[in-house]
């Protein structure tokens, strides 16, 4: 697995969106960039969704999904484990997946790879845009 680099400002915006949807599941789609050696998620694919607090569901048709770097959703309840619908999802759409369960802190994020593998160690979570503000 390439180095995955997550913008920590985004996934504060993602837990936050989570917290404000309590109980229901949140979902979202990540943009960014991959090259040879590293896969960048620094940005947010909006798309529209219902949720419960047992699923989301959203319309994949509706998305362009080579623009798709991965997902994020919360768990409300339970460990940030994926279930049957999230690996099939996950085969489906992008190369990295998040999921977050309640109380949604970082701690409380797991990454996993389109296989449903956890790649939570290869993650580094850190203020991307800023750095790169701060270096021009």
């Amino acid at each position: 697995m390439k180095r995955v680099e997550f913008d920590a400002k985004l996934l504060d915006s993602l837990l936050e969106a989570s917290d404000k949807n309590h109980p229901d599941e949140f979902f979202a789609m990540l943009g960014g960039s991959i090259d040879a050696e590293t896969i960048t998620i620094d940005s947010l694919i909006v798309v529209p969704f219902e949720a419960s607090d047992s699923g989301a569901i959203f319309d994949l048709l509706s998305v362009h999904t080579r623009d798709v770097i991965g997902t994020f959703h919360s768990h409300p309840y339970g460990d940030p484990v994926p279930s049957e619908d999230d690996l099939m999802l996950f085969k489906r759409l992008g190369a990295v997946h998040a999921i977050a369960a309640y109380p949604y802190t970082p701690d409380r994020v797991e990454f996993y790879d389109k296989s449903g593998r956890n790649i939570t160690p290869v993650v580094e979570v850190r203020y991307t845009a800023d750095e790169e503000a701060n270096n021009r």
